[in-house]
């Protein structure tokens, strides 16, 4: 035989009730994170493509342009022209001196530009410009660079004029860099050795003890587009970190915070306008749900409330309604006997005995249906006063109440006892209010059997409910009886002495005492009349 298997929520369910579920902090984390990552997310793709943007605009303005090397050089005052170098430390550690020759080469077959591939240049690749050296007239002419000393083979008066540091680094004006350099090579201190002898009498070689390097200003040649878009990618992160902060705190806020709060708003003025048929929306967040939960005790109750106010209204308003009829025949009786008495009185005759008699017997008949109002309306507010019994000490003092009551009632009635369903807890019980209860239910059975009565205690599973069954033999309920018998004055034979209240007290005594009654017919055919009562603590009204 297969096995069915059971069918499961679908996932994205489950993980959505999870997540509903989830604390305030540990959601608003989720949503933190949520948040940070998709900032990172979005800025780096952002970045990327400013930058690349930027990167397209850069190259247009590089565009012909040489990205010069730095240096060193030498200048050569032959050619007025300056040529790249090469610095040699000529000075040893022992010797605590900054002796540099700067030796450079004149001829440049490359025309300036550094040799790389079989292109005839080094490309940069940043800017997709040629890299290449520097010469006077590019100094000269171009704004964005700027010579500087490359220093080094200070004096000793050097370093005593400038208490030690003699190196400034101050730009060169290249249209006085050949004045500047023939001071500076007689100032400084000379430059001896194989090097110094390799440049004298030969045309390619260029020694020196000045060295110059080039600064190129790469941001002289940004447009403001291209600032603006250098500007946004360093601002970048920052406002989608903003952006994405204010959309998930504001879909946090609504979805954890403002959702629920308008939620409990709603259901707040609901209650408030004493509309009580609903049910409080669950609301996500733990601990949401659990002040949704307890609205929904508090309206269930409140609910309870006005609905037992509306049933006993109700009743109140069929109790009147069922009292001013039942008061018709007794006036009715007495405006006749009273019209007769004065008729007889206008024609000089005197009233007769039984009259008066009349009107006693329906003033006394008044007064019984005051009497039995006044009872219904003081039951109701009964106080409920509960003692601690264990279970089978309670049934044998009902079964003794029973036998006592049944034999004063009917002596030859015959009356059976069953407690089998009732065990050894302790039941919290008005005895005086299940006595009296049991009483009227007792009276009722007495009064239709027709040999025997039988009655039956028992507990329900969890304990919580006492169940007492009276039955008989006699002749049942009608149908209407089963409908209407509990309401009050309704008898389908009543007279002066009982107007039809008996079911209509035990109703209001169980109800008092957190329980109920129902009206049946046995198999056989009699009358089966089952009441209930709380008896555990916890349902204590």
């Amino acid at each position: 035989m297969r096995v069915q298997k059971e069918k499961r929520a679908p996932r994205d369910g489950r993980v959505r009730t999870v997540f509903d579920n989830m604390p305030l902090m540990r959601s608003f984390f989720l949503y933190a994170a949520g948040c940070v990552l998709a900032s990172l997310v979005v800025s780096s793709v952002l970045i990327l493509g400013l930058m690349s943007a930027y990167d397209t605009f850069q190259r247009a303005a590089w565009k012909g342009r040489v990205d010069v090397e730095g240096g060193p050089y030498v200048y050569d005052a032959a050619t007025d022209e300056l040529i790249p170098a090469v610095a040699i430390e000529l000075s040893s550690a022992a010797e605590m001196s900054d002796r540099i020759a700067f030796l450079g080469m004149r001829d440049r077959s490359d025309g300036g530009l550094l040799v790389g591939d079989g292109s005839g240049g080094v490309i940069n690749a940043e800017t997709g410009a040629s890299i290449g050296y520097a010469t006077l007239k590019m100094v000269r002419s171009d704004p964005s660079l700027t010579i500087y000393d490359w220093g080094g083979n200070y004096t000793v008066a050097d370093y005593q004029e400038s208490d030690g540091s003699p190196y400034d680094l101050v730009s060169i004006d290249g249209s006085n860099l050949a004045a500047y350099d023939a001071r500076e090579r007689s100032e400084r201190m000379p430059v001896e050795g194989p090097i110094t002898r390799l440049g004298e009498g030969d045309d390619t070689f260029v020694v020196s003890n000045i060295g110059y390097f080039v600064s190129q200003d790469s941001m002289a040649y940004e447009t403001p587009l291209m600032i603006a878009l250098r500007v946004s990618a360093g601002l970048s992160p920052f406002v989608v970190l903003i952006v994405f902060s204010i959309l998930f705190f504001r879909r946090f806020y609504r979805r954890r915070l403002g959702g629920p709060l308008t939620v409990f708003c709603d259901c707040a003025d609901r209650v408030a306008r004493q509309d009580l048929d609903f049910v409080t929306p669950e609301v996500p967040g733990r601990e949401f749900t659990r002040l949704g939960d307890a609205f929904e005790k508090m309206r269930a109750s409140l609910e309870a409330s006005q609905r037992e106010l509306w049933r006993t209204a109700e009743e109140r308003r069929r109790l009147n309604a069922v009292f001013a009829h039942d008061l018709r025949t007794p006036v009715t009786v007495l405006k006749g006997t009273v019209e007769m008495i004065r008729l007889r009185i206008e024609r000089g005759e005197a009233p007769r005995a039984g009259t008066l008699q009349t009107i006693a017997d329906q003033v006394e008949r008044l007064e019984s249906y005051a009497a039995a109002m006044g009872g219904i309306a003081k039951l109701e507010d009964r106080k409920v006063v509960r003692d601690h019994v264990p279970a089978g000490d309670l049934a044998r003092m009902l079964m003794a109440h029973a036998q006592e009551f049944v034999g004063a009632r009917r002596s030859g009635l015959a009356l059976s006892f069953d407690a089998a369903g009732m065990g050894n807890q302790m039941l919290s019980v008005d005895r005086s209010l299940v006595d009296e209860v049991l009483g009227n239910v007792l009276s009722n059975a007495c009064g239709h059997a027709c040999s025997r009565v039988a009655m039956a205690c028992a507990l329900d599973g969890d304990c919580h409910l006492l169940a007492i069954t009276v039955t008989d033999d006699g002749p049942g309920f009608t149908e209407e009886a089963l409908r209407r018998g509990c309401e009050p004055f309704y008898g389908e034979a009543k007279d002066a002495d009982h107007f039809g209240l008996g079911l209509n007290i035990v109703r209001i005594l169980t109800r008092l005492h957190g329980g109920d009654v129902a009206l049946a017919n046995t198999e056989a055919g009699g009358a089966s009349v089952t009441v209930t009562f709380a008896v555990d603590d916890a349902l204590e009204e």
